[in-house]
């Protein structure tokens, strides 16, 4: 039997089972396992424990786990002599090494299945359109309508925030083109409703933020769309996993705002072909409805993408080369050229100095507070 608990379920019944009925296979977050080990009483039943294995091990502490991941294997200290003990990852960071040697008993192997001349999702096509800001949402409708022409297609299509997420999940439903919206702002229910759904079903276009990204199983995915800048090679490459798995073909498809092409330096190794944008025609065709659709968007998913727009490319000031006036008159740009508002939306004080940014010219405070919400 197997089990699997997380947060934002309920922990009692997750306790309950494991006392009255403990499985033979526990699939756990660390968070959610050291609540049950610490406050539920179900400690003891780890006492005969044969084997520990952590997949995604370098995205646990990436994640922030670590300290979690320290204080359950100190919890679980006096299996350490005889239970096997697995990590899997796919890359080997120096805190990967070091949570290895304090998690095994010392006579632990490195298995590469990999090795060092195979070149990562070479198997994929893939390709990088880069256009203005303003293009972006006719790129990726055009795109949708392409690859959605595929008999039992499943696409899933990144974006950089939650709010972007939700924005981008809203817009496509008015104009007649539902997704599946899955980000860590929906319920752990929500998220597992749709994680079901895209798994088991077919036709089906997932919008996504990095919740996805990796440690998720979806058979037969057709395509994977990454819109905006990618934290970094290795998040493109994880995401770009979800499809073309088990030895079937899929498709790689990355669209950059012109600020962010110097990204695709990065990926110079990968076997990416440049797919040019659409013409000032084509592109005009689709930005009508677009526009109209956007038009009706909600007031708080608008100023909630404004200021989320903000927070990540403020994030990211080094690696685009921008002075904080930069980032902000390009934020304002995207709320007047692409949100369609007639000017940028108000920001609380809090919020403001929480990015560093007090000061900065072009800023609308609202002293009042009550802000939407980014991330």
């Amino acid at each position: 039997s197997s089990l699997a608990v997380f947060g934002g379920t309920n922990v009692h019944s997750d306790a309950k089972t494991l006392r009255n009925s403990p499985p033979s296979v526990l699939v756990a977050c660390p968070g959610r396992l050291n609540d049950l080990m610490d406050n539920h009483g179900v400690l003891s039943q780890f006492g005969g424990l044969l084997t520990l294995a952590f997949d995604e091990a370098d995205q646990l502490l990436e994640m922030g786990f670590r300290p979690a991941i320290q204080k359950m294997l100190a919890s679980i200290e006096s299996t350490r002599a005889t239970r096997q003990t697995l990590l899997f990852s796919a890359t080997l960071p120096a805190d990967v090494v070091q949570v290895a040697r304090a998690a095994t008993r010392g006579d632990a192997q490195l298995v590469d299945t990999i090795g060092v001349e195979e070149q990562t999702n070479t198997q994929v096509q893939q390709s990088v359109t880069v256009c203005s800001p303003v293009g972006l949402a006719a790129e990726l409708f055009a795109l949708m309508q392409q690859l959605g022409a595929t008999p039992g297609y499943k696409i899933v299509v990144f974006f950089t925030t939650a709010r972007m997420t939700q924005l981008f999940s809203e817009l496509f439903g008015a104009l007649g083109v539902p997704a599946l919206e899955m980000h860590s702002r929906k319920s752990q229910s929500h998220r597992t409703k749709i994680a079901d759904a895209f798994r088991n079903g077919s036709s089906l276009l997932m919008f996504t933020s990095d919740v996805s990204a990796r440690g998720m199983d979806y058979p037969d995915v057709t395509a994977v769309v990454q819109v905006g800048l990618p934290s970094d090679k290795a998040q493109y490459i994880h995401r770009l996993g979800r499809t073309a798995r088990a030895g079937k073909e899929g498709g790689g498809y990355l669209l950059l705002a012109d600020f962010e092409q110097g990204f695709v330096r990065q990926l110079g190794d990968l076997p990416l072909i440049q797919r040019p944008p659409m013409s000032h025609v084509e592109a005009a065709a689709l930005l009508g409805p677009i526009n109209s659709a956007m038009a009706r968007m909600a007031p708080l998913t608008l100023s909630s993408s404004y200021q989320a727009y903000l927070g990540f490319y403020n994030s990211n000031l080094k690696r685009l080369g921008w002075s904080r006036e930069e980032c902000v008159a390009r934020a304002n740009d995207f709320a007047l050229q692409v949100l369609l508002l007639p000017s940028p939306p108000a920001l609380e004080a809090k919020t403001v100095g929480k990015m560093g940014l007090k000061g900065v010219a072009g800023l609308v405070i609202d002293r009042r507070g009550g802000g939407g919400g980014g991330g």
